[in-house]
């Protein structure tokens, strides 16, 4: 009897047991299933903690699997992808969907393992996806792509997105972005390639747009004309069909080719030197003849304000001419620019009036400013030879007091200190009492002293300099020093002088010796400031023209805004956004009856 009492206790107590734990696990499927059924009526965050519970309570339910989709959905809404991943990672082989695979795909390219991303997806079928999946996975592919530099394959994926049910905007983003890859990214071959694999298509069409553009740059207009006349007739729709039409039209006989116009003082005292700029100009040009880019329309300003601004007038008025180079001198350029302005049309100056560039946004200067000069005499001074005292010695011209303005304020800025400043007319030959005045207030000269003068005036002054106590005072000039007869006139007076200039034709770097090589081969004489000068200006505008066949006013101002270190013989050149050029220019210093370049 005792022995069945207590069997019978057992038997009570296992069966009290097996009932609680039932109600536990009754109770945990039931919280799963209402999460699970919160997270499908819509409220998605809500969903979460109950799901991120009950999957943490009961990780081997047979429905947890659900719960971790949901939550990876979620996950992936918010961009937490390593959250995401973790839960998809939860999930049984045997449970997942090709949704999950998708997903799992896309995180692993969105946090940077690229490769192992691109194996999940590319296996997916499209057909075990629905329409905004398809998008992902084809998005998530062409941007592996990218990321890999398989140009080329991206735009296969692009492609199949664009052959997909799309929204419109989408396809016009997707364009523009093939667009970018089409025109830098592609070799010619693999623009081949893609001419026959996107064929009839709006992508196919810009393909054959981008291979008519190569064509153009390399000089076969034919086949660049062939290739856009079967896009102009093709009934097929595609965002840059005006492109195909401008070149098109820029390319047959029925139009003109770009042309850049040219103003500069080809007759009266300033002729010599326009025709100097005009010979660097025809070299530049000779050198991109075999591209056809544009040809010069020149036109004589005689340095007259008047004429100028009228040539300007009449080359805007040409839809033909895309930008014009000049003029020299600074009245003239400043009626120019005025002109220029106005006509919409970028104008890039030689002439350093004071402020020219304020004139517009189309307005450009390439050339030796006051600015730039004192600038770079100014840190050469103080930072490199650790000078502290300076004194100015100027002629009272417009640009010898601009010199001198733009000097004082240059050493200022730097913390030098400005003990004496003399002009004298420029027509002086006795140089004492100038001198004499440098001198007045101290019994030691400066440690440098400015002279923005041209080598006949300082064939006068230097030799007297020493006399007045001045020996050990260094020179320092401008670009006006920098004249053939320099060392003839003042040179052994200016020993160890150091000016600046924009260029040396003696200069050891090879694009120098090249420029002045192919100069002497055409002209039979070494070139000169002037010849560079020209040389630059044109050769970055047809350099910007042959990156740009397409190339309006506007998009060529805006290409001159971005000129960066471009590699001119008149050293690396940049424009500020206010369209002033900035260079780094030669430092020169007279040395043993020679000039040696100190930079």
């Amino acid at each position: 009897m005792l022995r069945r009492a207590i069997f019978s206790l057992v038997v009570l107590v296992v069966l009290a047991a097996l009932q609680g734990g039932l109600c536990r696990a009754v109770s945990a499927s039931s919280a799963l299933q209402q999460a699970l059924e919160l997270y499908r009526s819509g409220s998605a965050e809500l969903a979460m903690p109950p799901l991120k519970a009950a999957v943490a309570e009961q990780p081997q339910h047979p429905d947890a699997w659900q719960a971790h989709m949901a939550l990876a959905r979620i996950y992936y809404r918010q961009g937490q992808l390593a959250d995401m991943l973790a839960h998809l990672g939860a999930i049984p082989e045997g449970r997942r969907t090709p949704e999950s695979r998708l997903l799992e795909g896309l995180g692993l390219i969105g946090t940077g393992r690229i490769s192992a991303g691109v194996e999940l997806l590319r296996p997916l079928e499209e057909a075990a996806l629905n329409g905004s999946q398809r998008h992902q996975r084809l998005a998530a592919l062409a941007d592996a792509s990218l990321k890999s530099g398989q140009h080329a394959e991206a735009l296969f994926y692009i492609q199949r997105r664009l052959r997909l049910d799309i929204d419109p905007a989408v396809a016009s983003q997707l364009l523009q972005q093939a667009h970018g890859i089409l025109e830098s990214r592609l070799s010619d071959s693999e623009l081949s390639e893609a001419a026959f694999l996107f064929q009839g298509s709006p992508l196919g069409h810009d393909v054959l747009l981008q291979q008519a553009v190569r064509h153009h740059q390399a000089g076969r207009h034919g086949q660049a004309l062939s290739l856009l006349d079967g896009i102009l007739k093709s009934p097929v729709a595609f965002p840059f069909r005006d492109d195909a039409e401008m070149l098109y039209q820029q390319l047959s006989q029925k139009a003109s080719p770009l042309a850049i116009g040219v103003v500069l003082p080809l007759s009266g005292r300033f002729a010599g030197f326009g025709k100097q700029l005009l010979r660097g100009m025809e070299l530049a040009l000779q050198e991109h003849a075999l591209q056809r880019t544009a040809t010069f329309l020149v036109r004589d300003s005689a340095a007259d304000p008047a004429v100028a601004e009228q040539c300007i007038a009449e080359l805007a008025a040409s839809r033909q001419v895309i930008a014009i180079i000049g003029p020299l001198t600074g009245n003239a350029a400043s009626k120019a620019a005025r002109r220029a302005e106005l006509e919409a049309v970028p104008l890039v100056s030689f002439s350093q009036h004071a402020g020219l560039t304020e004139t517009g946004p189309w307005i450009f200067r390439n050339s030796l400013t006051a600015d730039l000069q004192a600038r770079t005499l100014a840190d050469y001074a103080i930072k490199q030879k650790n000078m502290s005292s300076f004194g100015v010695l100027a002629p009272e011209t417009r640009l010898g007091k601009e010199l001198a303005k733009s000097f004082i304020a240059a050493i200022r800025d730097l913390g030098g200190e400005i003990v004496a400043t003399v002009f004298y007319p420029s027509r002086t030959t006795d140089f004492r009492q100038q001198i004499r005045s440098l001198r007045s207030t101290r019994t030691k000269g400066p440690d440098a002293l400015f002279i923005p003068d041209t080598a006949d005036r300082l064939a006068l002054i230097a030799p007297q300099l020493p006399f007045y106590g001045l020996s050990d005072t260094a020179l320092l000039g401008s670009a006006s020093w920098d004249t053939p007869d320099l060392l003839v006139r003042a040179g052994s007076s200016l020993e160890n002088g150091v000016f600046v200039s924009g260029f040396f034709r003696h200069s050891p770097d090879s694009l120098v010796r090249e420029f002045v090589d192919r100069y002497m081969q055409r002209y039979a004489k070494e070139p000169s400031l002037f010849e560079a000068q020209g040389y630059d200006a044109a050769d970055m505008l047809l350099d910007l023209l042959q990156q740009n066949p397409l190339a309006d006013r506007e998009s060529l101002r805006d290409a001159l805004v971005q000129v960066r270190d471009y590699p001119g013989v008149t050293g690396k050149t940049r424009f500020e956004p206010t369209g002033e050029a900035r260079k780094n220019l030669y430092l020169l210093q007279v040395k043993n009856a020679s000039l040696i370049q100190l930079n």
